[in-house]
């Protein structure tokens, strides 16, 4: 017999990768940008982390220096990572930095944003072994 569910992450492992997830954000985001919307939530089953940076605050070479601080702070450059995305893995957490804005309407209007999200998950972890 197979029960689903056990591999994947507790609400106490997801809410104690969500804390890292945010310290590592926070301190990235020293680097600029203007913080547009945030969004986490940690569950059973794993954490998610999402900020989106205000288009117009968006400057060439700030993805670049997201990622610097990452990689000082432990992440590791994800195989995946692609010309306009970036993907990092920090403890089977999953960093992704698009340099390609979309559009968020969590305000109402809608808002070109540049999107930084971390997770942690079953499928973070698999994909983020190093």
């Amino acid at each position: 017999m197979i029960i689903a569910g056990v591999a994947n992450p507790s609400k106490v492992d997801s809410e104690s990768h969500l804390l890292s997830m945010k310290k590592d954000m926070d301190d990235a985001l020293t680097a600029g940008g203007s913080v547009y919307s945030k969004y986490s939530n940690p569950k059973f089953g794993g954490a998610l982390m999402i900020v989106n940076i205000e288009g117009a605050s968006w400057t060439p070479g700030l993805a670049d220096q997201y990622q610097r601080i990452l990689l000082e702070r432990g992440w590791k450059i994800n195989d995946a990572t692609t010309e306009h995305s970036y993907l990092l893995c920090k403890d089977g957490m999953l960093a992704r930095i698009n340099e390609i804005p979309s559009t968020d309407t969590s305000g109402g209007s809608p808002q070109w944003v540049y999107r930084f999200a971390m997770s942690y998950s079953l499928r973070t972890r698999r994909s983020c072994v190093q």
